[in-house]
């Protein structure tokens, strides 16, 4: 299963510039009348009020708009419903417009989720890089202009999780080397060998690779999970 080459991961378009939804007839602010509980309260319209896990000045409202987050009763953040995979988190206080889509394509017969992650200020002009993710086949890929990300989950006991800062720094064989066990393992490469491969090639590159178990779960030592990986079978 072929999925993308970390080079064309790494040359995917980003929208310089979207389109800020416009927000119509917010629900009012939560006032005396409303009931202040973490359980949710409804009203006869539909509405939906509920008081922030953490902090009690914050409070969630919920209609077909979306999602309206009041502190008191100042708007501070909105969210618009997720339609096709895409939406739009409006932050008024930081002044910008998080971009949160997800689109499933066709690679080589095979779906791919394809997430992209990006920050626009309140004109939707794109603010930084955005972060891409990719998964299909229990393998996840992430990529930011900072950061490459991999997840897999090899069982119910044993996951791994890599991140390696795109680093112009490491040595050059090592970074071929790396691009070429991520390439195999995105192919479907999930042998235990490669596996081994890429969690020596990243810990030589500098960056941080973690075994956890169970899958998902606390982090083990290195070693340990080096000797999960040798019992796996196969």
């Amino acid at each position: 299963m072929k999925i993308y080459e970390i080079t064309e991961v790494k040359n995917m378009p980003v929208a310089q510039k979207i389109e800020p939804i416009k927000m119509s007839n917010p629900p009012k602010a939560p006032d005396a009348t409303i009931p202040r509980t973490r359980d949710g309260y409804t009203t006869d319209d539909g509405t939906t009020y509920k008081q922030d896990k953490y902090d009690e000045n914050i409070m969630h409202v919920s209609n077909g708009g979306g999602t309206y987050t009041f502190d008191g009763n100042r708007l501070v953040k909105w969210t618009t419903p997720k339609i096709a995979g895409y939406r739009q988190i409006h932050d008024f206080v930081q002044k910008t417009i998080k971009v949160d889509a997800d689109t499933t394509v066709n690679a080589g017969g095979e779906d791919v989720l394809v997430s992209t992650k990006a920050v626009y200020d309140l004109e939707g002009n794109l603010q930084n890089g955005a972060e891409l993710g990719f998964s299909a086949g229990g393998v996840g890929l992430g990529l930011s202009d900072k950061q490459l990300n991999i997840d897999y989950v090899i069982s119910d006991n044993l996951s791994i999780h890599a991140r390696a800062p795109r680093n112009k720094n490491i040595d050059p064989e090592i970074q071929k080397q790396l691009v070429q066990t991520v390439a195999k393992t995105q192919s479907g490469d999930v042998s235990q060998g490669n596996l081994l491969a890429m969690a020596n090639l990243f810990r030589k590159a500098g960056a941080n690779f973690t075994f956890k178990s169970p899958a998902n779960g606390p982090a083990i030592p290195f070693n340990q999970g080096v000797e999960m990986l040798k019992q796996a079978g196969w």
